[in-house]
């Protein structure tokens, strides 16, 4: 496996290729899509160029068959730099009709859609699956106990056991340096997200601004907006005034551009409002949470650093929040489930709602520390409860610096981040 760390989505992705001519595997750059498909691939074309070769793009328009020539499932790597390569696998799965698991395509960003709209003319559905890709989580990376299931406290189970307690040091640790693959074991763990950031703003925003003018120092003011307001529920005139230059906010037609451009490279994981069934007239809150796809990259565009994070304890809170819900949102989508909030108009909410498919669902609010927070969570998170019809599986607690996985004498748990697992 040359060295390969399993991925939580690696299950899905096997059961797709049983039942979908083509998978499709997108996400961020740098997530590890290209080894987790080559794990299943039996060959390859890839279309960014290797060291010593020519020019992949160049010989796959003189000759496009050499794009799927080869055997299955053949790996098709980063797809997007050639449009067209849709239709055509779409029409090579047509052209193969029954079988399954032929081509597995990659994809770190969206064509431009004027290079789209030119190049591709078929939806894919029912030949091509897509199945999305994010960073690695505190389990996948190994530094979850994994004592804690979230699937069996669904099934109503306990928590039990001791385990390390963990340090303020390693949760910004944690932060600072993400769920890259590439970024576990490095001396600086700072350097790849300031990189990855600056690429952002040079290279990948040349690739998607469609040949139309982009004020970079817009572009730059605007992220940085993002940045300052992660894990809140922000509007789009907050970010255009946070945003703004000499005192002119961004105009909400710019805003929407560039928050198209960061869809388009995968790099925002909104969190949506949850909408229950009510006993009582509240009203709901129907924001989304403002995320970036991995909390190293909004602690990068703002500088922040595994030193001068101690000095802003709020934003720390709220990027303890990011790492949290990033890993929270994995392993609710490993269950068949989705992650999301609560808020209503009486100002009580919940930081994550996690909801199976089933309709089952759990109540969880997240905590940087654990002492003298953990009561008024829980205290919170009890009165949500009361509100709704339909009366949760759990309610949770998840603490950067709790020592021990334990249930109240109220019922809440409360669980070290790292000590969960789906």
């Amino acid at each position: 496996m040359n060295g390969y760390l399993a991925r939580l989505i690696d299950p899905k992705l096997d059961v797709l290729l049983k039942t979908f001519g083509a998978v499709l595997l997108e996400g961020p750059k740098w997530t590890g899509k290209t080894m987790t498909c080559e794990q299943r691939a039996k060959s390859a074309f890839y279309f960014t160029r290797r060291p010593g070769e020519p020019d992949p793009l160049a010989l796959a328009r003189l000759d496009s068959s050499l794009v799927f020539a080869g055997e299955s499932p053949r790996l098709i790597d980063e797809w997007q730099l050639m449009p067209e390569v849709w239709d055509m696998t779409r029409s090579e799965c047509d052209s193969r009709r029954g079988e399954r698991g032929l081509y597995l395509l990659t994809g770190s960003s969206v064509p431009p859609q004027k290079k789209a709209a030119n190049d591709i003319r078929h939806s894919g559905a029912g030949r091509i699956a897509r199945v999305r890709m994010s960073t690695m989580t505190l389990f996948e990376t190994g530094d979850s106990s994994a004592q804690v299931s979230l699937s069996e406290l669904f099934e109503g189970e306990g928590v039990s056991g001791t385990m390390r307690k963990v340090s303020l040091a390693e949760i910004i640790h944690f932060i600072i340096r993400g769920g890259w693959p590439g970024n576990l074991d490095v001396p600086d763990s700072s350097l790849i997200p300031k990189d990855y950031v600056e690429r952002i703003y040079t290279s990948e925003l040349d690739k998607l601004s469609d040949n139309a003018r982009v004020d970079r120092q817009k572009f730059r003011r605007f992220v940085y907006s993002l940045a300052r307001n992660e894990s809140t529920v922000c509007s789009v005139s907050t970010l255009a005034g946070d945003a703004s230059i000499n005192s002119r906010p961004l105009d909400d037609e710019t805003v929407t551009r560039y928050l198209d451009i960061l869809n388009d490279m995968f790099l925002l994981d909104d969190q949506l409002a949850y909408s229950p069934t009510f006993r009582s007239r509240t009203r709901l809150k129907i924001g989304a949470k403002r995320h970036f796809c991995d909390s190293s990259i909004p602690a990068a565009v703002v500088g922040a650093n595994e030193k001068n994070l101690l000095k802003d304890l709020r934003f720390l809170g709220f990027l303890f929040e990011s790492l949290a819900e990033h890993d929270l949102r994995i392993y609710a989508q490993a269950l068949g489930g989705q992650l999301y909030h609560y808020q209503d108009y009486d100002n009580d909410e919940v930081d994550a709602v996690i909801v199976l498919d089933d309709g089952r669902y759990a109540l969880v609010e997240i905590k940087l520390g654990y002492e003298n927070v953990v009561d008024g969570a829980a205290r919170s998170l009890l009165k949500v409860a009361s509100k709704l019809e339909r009366k949760p599986e759990f309610l949770a607690i998840v603490s950067g610096t709790a020592p021990a996985p334990l249930r109240r004498e109220d019922g809440v748990f409360v669980l070290p981040l790292t000590s969960l697992r789906p």
